[in-house]
C-alpha cells in the first residue's frame, strides 16, 4: 500500500487517535520553542528579559501564520486531489506551494531586519525591553524560512501517510531547541541572542531533514516539476487564511494585552500575560495537533465522497475535544500556582498577578478547543471563509476589543474576563455553523442539500 492510501485506513477510535497522536506531539514541540525559552530565560536572567522577548510575539504569530496558511490549506488542497487519484498533479502543487512559501519567508527576512528598531517600538517596548527585544528579533528574522517551512514539511508528511515520521523531527527539533538553550544562555552566557539562535536551530532541523525526505523517490508526495497554475497558490492561502487571520490576529491582541499590562502595572504585568499565554499555547497546541492530524484524513474523505467515513471521524473529533477541554479546565484550575511557578519563582509580583488571573483565564479552555477544532474542520472541506470566520470571531473582533474596554470600566483585573467571554460567544457560532453546514458537507448525518 502506498503512502497516500494510508489516510483511507484512519477509521475507528483507535486508529484515528494513533494517526493524529503523532501531529499532537509535534505541535506540543513546536510550541516549545518560545515556552523553552521563556523558562530558560525568565530563571537564568529575569522577568525583564520575558517580557521582552513577548513583545516579538506578534513577529512569532506572523511567521505561524504564514506556516499554517500554507500547511493547511496546502495540505487540504494536495490532500483532496491525491483522494480523487490525482497524485501526479498533486505533488506539482506541493512543489509550487513550497517554492512560494520560500520566496514570501526571504521577503518577510528583508523586512524584519531593516525595519526591527521601528516594529519593537511599535510593539509597544519601553527604553527597558527596547534593546533586549531588537536583540532577540533580529536573529529570529534570519530564520524565518525555516520557522514558516517546518510547519510546511510537518503537515506534508501527515498527508504523505507518514505522521510518525512528521513527530520524529518534531521532537529533533524540540530537543534541539532544549539543548542549545541550556547551551547559550546557560553555559556560553549569550542572553536572548542565544535563545533565538536555539529557537531557530529547532525549526532549522525538520525543515532540512524534510527537505532531503521529500526529495527521495520512495515518497509518494515529493517533489516535482512545479505546476504552474495560480489557482494552486489562490486556493491554499485563500484555505488557510483563517489559520493566518487567527495568528495575525493573536499578534494584535498580543500587542493590546502588552500594552494595556504596561500601562496599568508595567512589565511584571507584561510577564504575568505571558506566561499564561504559554499555558494557553500549550493547552491549544494540542487540539491543534489533533485537528491538524486528522485534517487530511477529513480532506481525503471529501475528494473521495466517503460521507461514512466523514462522519464517523466527526463524532471522534468532538469527544475527543470535549474530554480534552475539561481536562485542560481542571488542570489550571488546579495547578494554576505551580505551572506559573516555572516560569517566575522568586518574582512575587509576577507570581502574584499571574496566579489571581488564571482562575479566571482558565474557563476559556472548556470551549477554546471547539472552535479550534471547527476553524480546522471547514479549512480541511476547503470552505476559508467559514473558517476564517471563526477565527477571527475568537481572536480578534471580540477579543480586541475586551482588552481594551473592561479596564477601563472594571480595573486591570477584569482583562482576564477577555478571553473566556469571547470563547464562550464564539462557540455559539462554532455550533450554529457546524449543524447548518454538516448535512451539507456530510459530516452530519442527513440529507445532502441542493
Amino acid at each position: 500500500m502506498d503512502d497516500g492510501n494510508r489516510l483511507e485506513t484512519v477509521k475507528g477510535w483507535r486508529r484515528t487517535i494513533g494517526f493524529a497522536l503523532p501531529s499532537m506531539a509535534m505541535m506540543l514541540f513546536i510550541s516549545s520553542y518560545t515556552m523553552v525559552d521563556g523558562a530558560f530565560i525568565s530563571n537564568l536572567m529575569d522577568t525583564d528579559a520575558l517580557a521582552a522577548c513577548n513583545i516579538l510575539m506578534p513577529l512569532f504569530s506572523v511567521l505561524t501564520g504564514l506556516g499554517f496558511m500554507f500547511a493547511t490549506g496546502g495540505s487540504a488542497y494536495v490532500a483532496n486531489l491525491m483522494g480523487r487519484g490525482e497524485d501526479d498533479r498533486a505533488r506539482g502543487a506541493f512543489t509550487s506551494i513550497v517554492l512560494f512559501a520560500v520566496a514570501v519567508a526571504m521577503i518577510l527576512t528583508v523586512l524584519s531586519l531593516v525595519f526591527m528598531e521601528p516594529l519593537v517600538g511599535f510593539l509597544g517596548a519601553d527604553e527597558v525591553l527596547k534593546a533586549g527585544s531588537m536583540e532577540y528579533g533580529t536573529v529570529i528574522s534570519v530564520f524565518c524560512v525555516f520557522f514558516i517551512l517546518q510547519y510546511v514539511f510537518n503537515q506534508m508528511l501527515i498527508v504523505a501517510g507518514r505522521p510518525s515520521l512528521s513527530l520524529a523531527l518534531s521532537v529533533a527539533g524540540g530537543l534541539t531547541n532544549i539543548i542549545l538553550d541550556y547551551v547559550f544562555i546557560g553555559v556560553v552566557g549569550w542572553g536572548l541572542t542565544g535563545a533565538a539562535i536555539a529557537s531557530g536551530c529547532g525549526a532549522l532541523i525538520p525543515t532540512v531533514v524534510g527537505l532531503v525526505l521529500f526529495s527521495r523517490g520512495g515518497m509518494t508526495l515529493r517533489f516535482r516539476k512545479p505546476v504552474r497554475d495560480p489557482s494552486v497558490i489562490i486556493s491554499t492561502c485563500t484555505n488557510g487564511i483563517s489559520e493566518m487571520a487567527s495568528e495575525l490576529s493573536g499578534g494584535i491582541t498580543t500587542l493590546l494585552f502588552n500594552v494595556t499590562m504596561m500601562e496599568y502595572v508595567g512589565p511584571d504585568g507584561v510577564s504575568a500575560i505571558t506566561i499564561l499565554m504559554y499555558a494557553q499555547f500549550l493547552a491549544i497546541a494540542t487540539v491543534i495537533g489533533y485537528s491538524n492530524g486528522v485534517a487530511p484524513v477529513m480532506s481525503y474523505n471529501h475528494g473521495k465522497g466517503d460521507r461514512e467515513g466523514m462522519q464517523g471521524l466527526y463524532r471522534i473529533s468532538m469527544m475527543f475535544v470535549l474530554v480534552f477541554s475539561v481536562a485542560a479546565f481542571v488542570v489550571m484550575e488546579s495547578f494554576s500556582s505551580y505551572i506559573v511557578g516555572f516560569f517566575a519563582e522568586g518574582s512575587d509580583g509576577v507570581m502574584g498577578i499571574a496566579v489571581a488571573g488564571a482562575a479566571v483565564f482558565a474557563f476559556a479552555f472548556l470551549a477554546m478547543g471547539f472552535n479550534v477544532y471547527a476553524s480546522s474542520l471547514f479549512t480541511s472541506l476547503s470552505n476559508g471563509l467559514v473558517s476564517a470566520l471563526i477565527s477571527v470571531m475568537r481572536s480578534l473582533l471580540l477579543l480586541a476589543p475586551l482588552i481594551v474596554l473592561l479596564p477601563m470600566s472594571f480595573g486591570i483585573g477584569a482583562v482576564w474576563y477577555a478571553v473566556p467571554v469571547t470563547e464562550f460567544a464564539t462557540l455559539v457560532l462554532s455550533v450554529l455553523l457546524m449543524l447548518v453546514l454538516g448535512r451539507g458537507y456530510g459530516f452530519i448525518k442527513g440529507v445532502p442539500r441542493g
